[in-house]
């Protein structure tokens, strides 16, 4: 049981005295006056109680030197320097006040270092959630595909990226053929077990470099980059005749075998000049894709084409639709009984009484040729 700090100073200061009279008490007592052993006792005491500055420093050197080292590691987060404590006594009153500090002091240390591994695995938790909820807000729930929020992002930077450094991607669109039939026929879980076991399929069919992508109910868009037209061409082919060719398993022993129709273009594929300009933005990209996709559907479906193959009246009619003014009512009308997204053969009359002629005046009977070459669309 250490002595409180007062109990040390009391016996440094009896002990000054007893040295004081151990030295001087013999000369004293040899003489007869009263006066030297006043004078002697006058001097003990004053130098007594001088020396107690000087010897409160000495007596708590040690302990606030280890104090001063424990403070000093826990403001760097070192939770390790050595802090040597006493055991607590058992009555409180008699332990040093010097030893009950350090005795806070290694408390509040364990209670810093707790928190600091509570916060710690907190954001552990937390940053593992902001994963999980970076990748929910990208993914699309049933097939595992990035969704369409994902898609237009990644497009936009490959538009950015093309225009930086010239490198040329394509961008295709592939659609399930008669999808609403398969849903008719078996059910809506029908339709998602085709659209997921679809889904694997193209992505085991991608590389790491490749956006897949499901961006609206029956509709997968596909980015590939450093890759040739012609590989691209024949890559796409390769795709849409594996889809024909494995049947996709419902449940049990019913197998479903579905085909698609792929619609694509090459950004910064060399073109004479007497072809469109290029893309001058995403949409636009999107939109020549979607016109190659909407051909094909027109045309027999289960087929592959690109933009560029397609013929010259047909994508001038489509880009023509593009710039309309949509606040006027639609340039071509389709006759009932025909497909919205087909084109359409009738000439624009409703544009010629505009003050301010729709760019689809200049397309009127245009879409009454849509022929492509033989070997732009593959027949299932």
């Amino acid at each position: 049981m250490q002595l409180k700090i007062g109990a040390r100073i009391m016996c440094t200061q009896t002990l000054t005295l007893g040295l004081g009279s151990a030295l001087f008490g013999p000369l004293i007592m040899s003489t007869e006056q009263l006066g030297p052993l006043l004078v002697f006792a006058l001097m003990t005491l004053v130098t007594a109680f001088t020396l107690n500055p000087l010897l409160l420093p000495w007596i708590c050197l040690r302990d606030l030197h280890q104090i001063g080292n424990a403070l000093e590691g826990l403001k760097r987060g070192n939770y390790t320097v050595p802090l040597p404590t006493a055991e607590q006594p058992h009555d409180p009153d008699d332990e040093n006040e010097l030893n009950r500090l350090k005795r806070e002091i290694l408390w509040m240390r364990r209670a810093i270092e707790q928190r600091e591994r509570d916060i710690g695995s907190q954001a552990e938790r937390i940053r593992a959630l902001n994963a999980e909820l970076r990748v929910e807000a990208v993914t699309d729930k049933l097939t595992g595909l990035y969704n369409a929020r994902f898609f237009w992002e990644r497009i936009a930077d490959c538009f950015e990226h093309h225009h930086r450094s010239g490198e040329p991607f394509t961008f295709a669109i592939l659609d399930i053929d008669h999808f609403k039939r398969i849903n008719d026929t078996y059910g809506h879980l029908g339709g998602d077990r085709v659209l997921a076991q679809l889904a694997g399929i193209l992505r085991a069919d991608t590389r790491d470099s490749d956006v897949l992508a499901r961006i609206g109910g029956e509709e997968f868009a596909l980015i590939l980059h450093r890759i040739s037209p012609e590989h691209a061409r024949a890559r796409l082919a390769r795709l849409r005749e594996r889809l024909h060719r494995d049947p996709i398993r419902l449940d049990g022993d019913t197998r479903l075998r579905v085909t698609v129709s792929i619609g694509y273009t090459v950004v910064g594929e060399c073109q004479p000049q007497t072809q469109f300009a290029p893309p001058r933005n995403p949409q636009e990209i999107v939109k020549r894709a979607d016109d190659a996709l909407y051909w094909i559907k027109a045309n027999g479906r289960n087929g592959c084409i690109a933009w560029s193959e397609l013929d010259p009246h047909y994508r001038r009619h489509r880009l023509a639709l593009l710039h309309c003014d949509t606040r006027r009512p639609p340039c071509v009308s389709p006759p009932t009984g025909q497909d919205p997204r087909a084109p359409s053969e009738q000439p624009d009359e409703q544009c010629s009484a505009t003050s301010n002629p729709c760019p689809c005046k200049t397309t009127t009977n245009a879409c009454a040729s849509t022929s492509a070459t033989p070997s732009a669309v593959s027949s299932g």
